[in-house]
């Protein structure tokens, strides 16, 4: 064969898996994000905490992004980011702020539970970086870092990934979510993967015996843009009881109302149905919801109406970022007097906190890959 011949053969090797993966992507993604049909837009989360409701949306990439901003939102921590988006990032925990035990063991996930000594220079060095001088470790305040010298990755990718699997398995165990989860596409993905390792393992031994040096060294590509291709898949897709779509038909209402323009915003808040106060100042049942104060704390209507705003921007920022919706609330968050340096400060830690969620996404994928390749040679082996 001619070396333009073996090149397209190559090259067919290569990008017919990678093409036939990236048409199976293409199809998982918009099942993985599809949420099922509301009646009516609302303005109030369900019942449950955040971490079920970012699971019930198929949001584990940004539900560490969403947690902290409902944490830092709510005063019980605080994002340092002192350079922006070119220095180390981290969240300090504020001590007599209310926060409870699944907020510390959140937290914890964050940092090593224990530090070598090593370690510890490491971390006081990082420390300093953002402005916390101290001597001994011992003397340290709780901040984790998410960015920067100060941040293990490795651990944190394990301990974030453990504290995933055990929301998945509180959601199957509270009836919101089935034992099995979608993993089809992840095995077809599986099987065009090995495919495309044992040609190319045979292209590299039938280039090393024709003598074609550019065969071996392009024989990898194929696996190469193969594993590129899991990078974009998303990880097995949970399924749901009935009262788990419940959730989500609540959800997808809340994120129907979250798409509105300003100005229907602003008319759902006035309606009877979406109103947060009576024209009496007495709070709605959707103002209940929200945890306004029961008696008015503004001078007139207009000025308690930006305050009530303001808390419902506050209360429905974290839902955002599970929608994709941030950037469009951040501003009205400081449209209504939010800090703009706590807004910055967001939009670095949603950047950060994104490309470590998506890295734990890959490794699931990729284990999940593995561990059906494993699947079909076990097969492959009882039957011969």
């Amino acid at each position: 064969m001619s070396e333009a011949g073996s090149f397209l053969l190559l090259f067919a090797t290569g990008a017919i898996p990678a093409v036939v993966g990236l048409v199976i992507v293409a199809i998982a993604r918009p099942i993985a994000r599809r949420l099922p049909t509301s009646p009516a837009a609302e303005f109030v989360p369900p019942p449950g905490d955040l971490i079920m409701h970012g699971l019930a949306v198929r949001s584990e990439r940004r539900l560490v992004s969403a947690a902290i901003t409902r944490l830092a939102l709510s005063g019980r921590v605080r994002v340092l980011a002192p350079r922006g988006e070119h220095g180390p990032v981290a969240i300090e925990a504020r001590p007599g702020t209310g926060l409870g035990p699944d907020d510390h063991f959140f937290l914890q996930t964050l940092r090593p539970q224990r530090m070598r000594p090593r370690q510890q220079r490491r971390y006081l060095a990082a420390l300093h970086e953002v402005g916390i001088r101290v001597e001994r470790y011992e003397d340290a305040p709780d901040v984790s870092f998410l960015r920067g010298p100060g941040a293990f990755r490795r651990i944190q990718r394990r301990q974030l990934s453990a504290y995933i699997d055990r929301a998945r398995s509180r959601a199957k165990s509270s009836g919101i979510a089935r034992r099995t989860s979608g993993s089809v596409h992840l095995y077809l993905l599986s099987l065009l993967f090995l495919a495309s390792a044992v040609a190319a393992l045979l292209m590299a031994i039938g280039s090393m015996v024709n003598g074609v040096t550019w065969g071996v060294i392009g024989a990898p590509l194929g696996v190469a843009a193969m594993f590129w291709v899991l990078t974009l898949s998303p990880p097995p897709i949970m399924r749901f009881t009935p009262e788990g779509q419940q959730m989500r038909q609540r959800l997808s209402g809340l994120r129907d109302y979250m798409r509105l323009a300003e100005q229907d915003r602003m008319r759902i808040l006035q309606s009877p149905q979406g109103a947060l106060r009576t024209p009496a100042g007495e709070l709605t049942p959707g103002g209940r919801a929200l945890g306004l104060r029961p008696e008015p704390t503004a001078g007139d209507a207009v000025a308690q109406s930006d305050l009530d705003r303001f808390v419902l921007v506050e209360r429905l920022l974290p839902y955002a970022i599970l929608f994709r919706q941030e950037r469009e609330w951040q501003r009205e968050f400081e449209h209504l007097g939010g800090a703009v340096d706590f807004s910055q400060n967001m939009r670095v830690l949603g950047t950060t906190l994104e490309g470590i969620m998506a890295v734990l996404e890959v490794l699931a994928a990729v284990g999940q890959v593995l561990r059906g390749i494993g699947a079909i040679f076990s097969f492959v082996g009882r039957v011969g």
